[in-house]
This record gives structure tokens, sequence and C-alpha cells, in this order.
């Protein structure tokens, strides 16, 4: 499980009216100074004729031991008339380390010697006259663990083949840096001095050998050398592709013929066939390209050819391919009465100026029509925040095929935007959800989802009780960019007023100024909240000692909300734009997790700027006393692995769960309880995978758990590079897959894509396609209606989630 290392709300009730799988994102306005503990100002305390309080009483009897060069931050706890300050009364803390009086916790980064230190905690009451109270304490400052390159070998890399593999280290300090002290890289490949990582295409084979230096942060730093050799294989001449992405007309068109082994050059040609009218084959690069002129819709078969340059005999292979040149406007039609209704979309990505998020609710007539609806945006771009936009429903309108895969045109503020999508969870001829995709020129590149809405609870009396809730976003340009993540619960108490508590993740900072973590979250107070009679609400809440966050809220029924920031972004605010769902099950415990759990997530690969997407799907298993295990699979940024992980978990009476790997200090995930193993998580490191933990029912699994028609999209796009993807998949429940998919590859549009395959299942609801060969995609399944995908091939290095429901 990487989370680190481990990075909807689905409940069965409200599968039976909708699912949620949309982004959510907070405000870095939450790394204000947040205060902790507030004083209690109650009256006759103490004074004149009054009965003192208890004297206070340090509860913390040890402290665990710290690591010399490692951030350290545990807290004293004690109990008492607040407010309680905190002292050091003998003794002395290890250099580098201090006590923050207000919140007794004990910070920094000890700098050494290593060695026992041994102090007196004092805790003084706000009561008069104070009151004190002391606790002898000690804190074992430990070495930094040697560091050590574990890798024993590289894996073979073939030439013209995209390539990763990663240097992996233990012990030192973290971060830890990497470089090559002798040799040099094949040509094509490079090393990510942060991440180990080394990718590229290499365009040369042979075998190099080279010494890889790992340097850590300790003081004095460690370093550690490991000499491996790595080889690049010419190998058979194969072309890989095997389909290629539809053209439009009128659209520019670019995509390449791969091919792995064979000796470079290699000079490409068509064998037989003819390409559609206005495209041409690039012999030197394998590359198509052209804009089809109107009249050029319709299907083209060929075969392309490759010839290389070994010697005596150069060697030759093919491979049959085609091309059907599509309308922008090719839609299905004639099964609109599959939206009838009041709908909310959600849809968060990318435009040219950064981040954006939409949330919408349109009315629809079950023939294609669109008859009211409101709309607010909240860009990054000069256009910034637009709310309450009326939908122009003269100019809206929306179709879909027999297939459930539609096509929805919203036009609101003068903007034309045009979205492909397929639905899916039919009851009585009418669909609760959908999954969608934009799918126009206005340079946004955003995925979410479609929700219907349930009139008879859009008011404040309707909305009451805890709603956890899961956020993510991309921050800024301005705000340092990266990415921010939360999780928390907040209790809308059924009139006007919000509270609650929450864990935030930013760049891998938790709960910056929050000393309380991980023991404690961080609170928000003084919220409001009203819902008009159309669904369309307000909400805000302010963090302690930030500015109050103002949030714009669709209602789907009672226990589910979609919100979405209504303040500009900045350097200190950022898109907030998710979902919330009614806790039950409370007061919780650890037995509130127990058995399998399908957790999938999606992150970044780094903090750096470039950084790529990093997702993961597999088994969460709980034994209900406060053990786990983990079992799954990962792409971070074109890097496919599996990933295990063992630990501890501990769940609070509000739902809050701190999940700590094997031999961790520190929780490396904090999750919210929606209800009995269904959860929102965070992880707590730098890639801030953010997710959901869904109970896997329906097991043991077999090729027959999927058997129908999928509809499906990506959720949760992380980069800019993102492909979009949306569309239908129908499994035969005996190893065989088919389909039709739209695409949005960052501005490129292509519909109509066909989808053909085979699949295996495991009895753990690991799916693996194809059957043989090289892994193209891993699928895990939550139960045989739902399951969640991804690209595991080395060669897509911004992967994102698709979750396909029936």
């Amino acid at each position: 499980m990487s989370f680190p290392a481990l990075k909807r709300i689905s409940l069965k009730e409200f599968r039976q009216v909708t699912e949620v799988n949309v982004a959510m994102s907070a405000r870095t306005k939450l790394l204000g100074v947040l205060a902790v503990g507030i004083g209690m100002a109650l009256s006759g305390c103490g004074g004149s004729g009054s009965n003192p309080p208890a004297p206070p009483t340090i509860t913390t009897i040890s402290l665990p031991a710290a690591v010399e060069g490692s951030a350290y931050n545990q807290a004293i706890h004690a109990t008492g008339f607040a407010p309680l300050s905190f002292s050091v009364s003998a003794g002395t803390l290890p250099a580098g380390l201090s006590l923050i009086s207000s919140t007794g916790a004990i910070a920094g980064t000890p700098t050494g010697p290593t060695g026992p230190s041994s102090f007196t905690a004092k805790v003084t009451d706000g009561s008069t006259p104070a009151q004190s109270a002391t606790q002898p304490l000690s804190i074992t400052v430990g070495a930094a663990t040697t560091l050590m390159i574990t890798n024993t070998s590289l894996t073979n890399g073939n030439v013209n083949a995209a390539y990763t593999a990663t240097l992996q280290s233990t012990g030192g300090v973290a971060p830890i840096l990497w470089s090559v002290t002798v040799g040099t890289l094949p040509t094509g490949l490079s090393l990510n001095a942060s991440t180990g990582a080394i990718t590229g295409t290499p365009t040369e084979s042979g075998v190099v050998s080279l010494t890889f230096q790992a340097a850590d942060s300790s003081l004095p730093q460690q370093l550690a050398t490991k000499a491996l050799a790595l080889t690049i294989d010419g190998g058979t001449l194969s072309i890989t592709t095997t389909s290629l992405l539809n053209p439009m007309e009128g659209e520019s068109y670019n995509q390449t013929v791969h091919f792995i082994g064979g000796t470079l050059p290699v000079t490409w040609s068509l064998a037989s066939g003819t390409l559609p009218t206005g495209l041409s084959l690039d012999p030197s690069t394998g590359a198509i390209t052209g804009t089809p002129p109107l009249a050029a819709v319709g299907s083209s078969s060929f075969t392309v050819q490759l010839v290389d340059s070994s010697a005596p005999t150069p060697q030759t292979a093919m491979q049959p391919l085609s091309l059907t040149v599509t309308t922008a406007t090719a839609c299905g039609s004639g099964s609109e009465s599959l939206l009838t209704g009041q709908y909310a979309t959600q849809l968060t990505g990318f435009d040219g100026s950064g981040p954006v998020g939409m949330l919408a609710s349109f009315t629809t007539d079950g023939a294609g029509n669109i008859t009211a609806g409101v709309e607010d945006i909240n860009s990054s771009g000069p256009s910034g925040v637009q709310t309450n936009l009326p939908v122009t429903t003269a100019s809206s309108s929306y179709a879909i095929g027999s297939d459930r895969r539609g096509c929805l045109t919203l036009v609101g503020g003068g903007v034309t935007r045009v979205f492909r999508f397929a639905v899916s969870i039919i009851t009585v001829g009418v669909a609760a959800s959908g999954r969608i995709i934009e799918f126009d020129t206005t340079g946004a590149n955003t995925a979410g989802a479609i929700l219907i809405q349930n009139p008879s609870d859009f008011s404040n009396a309707s909305v009451s009780g805890n709603y956890a809730f899961r956020v993510k976003s991309p921050l800024t340009a301005a705000a340092g960019g990266g990415f921010y993540a939360a999780v928390g619960a907040l209790n809308l108490d059924g009139t006007t007023t919000v509270t609650g508590s929450g864990d935030i993740n930013v760049n891998g900072t938790v709960d910056p100024g929050n000393p309380g973590y991980p023991a404690m979250p961080i609170t928000f107070t003084a919220g409001t909240y009203n819902i008009g009679t159309n669904g369309r609400g307000t909400l805000s809440f302010t963090p302690p000692g930030a500015p109050t966050i103002n949030v714009i809220v669709e209602v789907l029924y009672a226990k589910t909300l979609l919100l979405m920031s209504s303040d500009a972004q900045s350097a200190t605010n950022t898109l907030f734009a998710g979902f919330a769902g009614l806790q039950k099950g409370a007061p919780y415990g650890n037995s509130s997790l127990n058995g399998a759990t399908l957790l999938f997530a999606s992150g970044q690969t780094g903090t750096e700027a470039g950084a790529a997407s990093r997702v993961e799907a597999g088994v969460l298993t709980t034994d209900g006393v406060g053990s786990f295990t983990f079992s799954g699979d990962q792409n971070s940024g074109g890097m496919a692995s599996t990933q295990t992980a063992a630990g501890t978990y501990s769940v609070a009476a509000d739902g809050r769960v701190q999940v700590t790997n094997m031999g961790g200090a520190t929780p490396a995930l904090v999750m919210y309880l929606v209800n009995q193993n269904e959860a929102y998580a965070i992880s707590t490191d730098t890639h801030v995978m953010t997710g959901d933990a869904e109970p896997q029912t329906g097991g043991p699994f077999t090729n027959a758990s999927l058997t129908g028609r999928y509809a499906f999209a990506t959720v949760d796009p992380v980069v800019t590079a993102s492909a979009l993807t949306a569309g239908v998949a129908t499994y035969d429940g005996a190893g065989n897959v088919t389909g039709t998919f739209d695409i949005n590859e960052s501005g490129f549009l292509s519909l109509g894509n066909a989808i053909a395959g085979t699949y295996t299942v495991s009895s753990n609801g690991r799916v693996v396609t194809p059957v043989s060969g090289m892994t193209q995609r891993l699928t895990y399944i939550i139960f045989p209606g739902k399951v969640v995908t991804f690209d595991y091939t080395s060669g897509n290095t911004n992967p994102t989630l698709v979750v396909m429901d029936q």
C-alpha cells in the first residue's frame, strides 16, 4: 500500500438513488495558524466562596524516542481547568526540540548528540490562584539508521520501448538525493534525483556499468553507493500499437505507431490500404498526422510496415490498423428518457490557467430538452468565480444512444460547454447516475459525475447530522503548485449552524499549525448554511485563526451533498470542490472496520514542477480489533508495481481513523468513516493520495462476476496531461470485454473508439487485462456491479482512476 508505503459514497442505500465519485478540494486558507486549547471563562470558579477546581494532572508518563535529523512532534497530555500552560521545570529537552507552552507539544528536529535527555514537565491551570503538577519524562535520541541501497539488479530494457526502474534505499534520513557517480545512463534515459526513478525511452542497445549514489539529509550526511549493470536489448522488431484513436473532421490529428526492438534507424510505410483523406504517415517517426477535411467522414483500413537497419538482413514488421473519421457532433439518440428529472453534475480538472471546477444542476424532460438549470464555475483564469449562472434552456440539450452513451450541451453565462457521458443505475427506466467528461474547445479538461436529485430534501431541516467529507485539489502556480487534500466531518444542525473537524495534507505537511496532530484534528466553528428550494445552497465555516471558507452546495438527497468553493483562487486560496455524505453507525470503534474493503486513490508522484500522477487500488483487510493488511497495485508516473503493507489502525468515536504501517511512527493514512467498512482517506506523505474505502462484497470472485454493461469515466484528474475517457464496456462473464469510449486527450478529441480484449478475475477481485502477455489494465471489483480500473503500462506516465458501474 503506498499511502506512503501503503495514493463516494457507494452505500447500498445510496446506490438505490445514485453514486458519487467526484473530487472535492479544500482551500489553503486552512494553512493559517490553527489555535488549539481555547480558554474557558467560567465565572465564579476560584473566586471567594466557591470551591476550587480539581488540580491538574499530567497523564503522559512516557514519550517515544526521536531520531537524529528527523522531525519530531509529540504532545504531553494533561487534564485540568483551562487554559493549561506547559513548561520544563527541571532538566533540558534534546537539542533541536522545544516545548510549545499553549499545547504541550514537543516539536522540532533533534540535532544530536544521541542518547537520553531527562527533564521534568510542568503544567499550570487557569484557576485563581493557579495550580500546577509535574511529571518526570525523558526522550532518547537515536542515531539515524545506516543508509543502504537495496537494489541488487536493474530490469532489462528494450530499444525504443518506454523504460522504468526505481532505485530503493533503507535507513538514513529523508529526503534522499540520488545521482550517478560512475558511468552514463543510455541515451534517452534519465534519473530523477528526488525519487530515484530511471525513466525514458532508450535509443541504443548495449550493456552499461553504472554506480549510483544515495545521499540522505542527516547531520553529518550519510552516503551509500551501489554498482549496477543496465542492459538494453535490441531484440526482435515488433509493432506494439494495435489500435489508434479516431480522428474528427476538421481537427488536427497526431498519433504515433509505436514499436520495440530492432536497430535504428527504421523506415515506416503503408504495405496496403490507404489513410483517411488529409492524413499522412511519417516514414521516420511512424507519426500519422494531418487534418481530415469535412467530407472525409468514414472508415479506412490499412497495414503499416516497419523496416529496421539490422545487418546483414533488415528486420520487417507489419500491423493491420483502421481509422474512422467522425463528425464533431456525432452522438447516438433515441434513449433520452434515461435522463428524466433534476440532476446535479460536478466536474473538476484544468483549463488554460490552472485548476477549474464546475457545479451545476439541470432539469431534463426525458426527450432531450433542458427545461431549467444553474451553473457555478470556479476558474483560476481571468473569468474567476462565476456563481448562479442561469442555464440558457433554448440552447441547451442532450441525447443518449442505445448503448447508454450520450452528449450534453449546457449554455450558461454566454459560454457553451459540451460533454460526453454514459449513464448507469437504471431503475424503472431512469438513470440515477452517470460518468461525464468535458468534450469541447473551451480549453477545459474536466471530469466528474451526473447524479439524480431529490427535490423533497431541498431544505435545511432535511440536511441535518454529521457529514463526512473528502476533498482534493491541485494547487495553483501562485500557491506554489503541488497538491492539497483533506478529510473530516461537518455537523449541520438542521437549522443554520455548521461545526466540525478534519485533517489536511499540503504537499506532505499535515495539519500545519496544529501541534495536536496526530492525536487531534483541526476544529471548524462559526459556520452557517442555507439550502434553497431548487437544491442549491450556501455553506461556510471557519478554521481557528483563518478566514471563513465559503462554499456552494447542491443537495442530491438528504444524505449526500456536492460542494464547491465560491472564494476566488489565489496564493492562499485553492479550489474547493467535492462532496459530503451523512455518517451512519456512530459512535464508531475499531470494530467499525472489520473485513475486506476496496481502497482506491490518486495523487502526485512528487511536489516538484512537472510531477506526474500516481494511482492505486487494492484490498484493505481489517480484523475489527486494530490490525490490517493491504494487497494492491500502483502506477506511479508510468512505474507499475504491486503494493503490500501491514500494521495497525485506531478508530475514534467520531469516525476518525489513524492507519499506521508496521514500524511507522505516525499514521500513513487518516480516514473518516461514513459507515461500517466505508471511509474517505488521505495519505500523510508528499504523494497526497486521496480516495475512498468501500466495502468489498460478492466474493470470492470469478470471471462470471463481471457480466453485463458498465458505464465509466475518468475520476479526479490530477495533472493537466491526464487523458479523460468516458464510455461503456460489456463483459461477457467468460473472459472477454468489448465496448466504446470517447476521449479528451489534453484537448485532442476523439469519438467512438473500440474496446476489445480479454480478462481474468482472481478470487480477491483483482482483474488482469489481457489474459496473457503484458498487463495493460489492472481492475479491482468493489462488488459485481461496480469496479475501479487504471492503466498499468509503463508508457502512460499520467495514469488516472476510472470508475465503472452498471
